[in-house]
């Protein structure tokens, strides 16, 4: 099963080898992924913005105003926040991920999908210098206490379903094949 830590390092090692996987796509005659092209340009102010987009999302998913599988818009909310992490120098370790699970089952603002959109939107808003990785993170985790709650979803992905989940998409993606293989934790 992965974990979060491992789709993280994925991630991570994407970005640190974004030029390699680059002149990998283009020796194959392949088209350049657009996240490798996101992470080569280093804008990320864009990589911030696609995080808002997807936490609007899922959002909409727990309010029942989305249509798209909670599942999707997690794996999508956890890869734009990682893509911001890495980009800005966040390690693992630094993040404290775990501890952010229980921050986010704690934190009495974020106890319902609006609130947390809220924070999120002024988070988007305040720009690169002011989101701080672990905020993202925080939300993030704080929607999938909202998703662990929510009658709508009576049978629920477990997080490292949602991460499995991920990785298995990530295994279509040949330029990903070497990363994989590398990254086993």
């Amino acid at each position: 099963m992965a974990t979060p830590r491992r789709i993280f390092h994925i991630y991570e090692r994407l970005y640190q080898s974004a030029a390699e996987v680059r002149d990998f796509q283009v020796a194959k005659a392949e088209k350049v992924s657009g996240t490798v092209n996101l992470l080569l340009s280093g804008d990320r102010a864009k990589l911030l913005e696609r995080w808002g987009e997807e936490m609007s999302e899922i959002g909409g998913v727990l309010q029942g105003t989305h249509k798209d599988p909670y599942i999707l818009e997690a794996t999508q909310c956890f890869y734009w926040a990682c893509l911001f992490t890495v980009t800005g120098g966040t390690s693992w370790d630094e993040l404290a991920f775990e501890g952010l699970a229980q921050q986010a089952a704690g934190h009495a603002s974020l106890q319902e999908a609006g609130m947390i959109l809220d924070q999120a939107t002024k988070l988007v808003a305040a720009g690169v210098d002011a989101a701080k990785p672990s905020k993202l993170f925080l939300l993030w985790w704080a929607m999938d206490n909202q998703y662990r709650h929510s009658s709508l979803f009576p049978d629920r992905w477990s997080v490292e379903q949602i991460m499995e989940a991920d990785l298995q998409e990530m295994k279509t993606r040949s330029y990903l094949r070497p990363i994989l293989t590398e990254v086993t934790d």
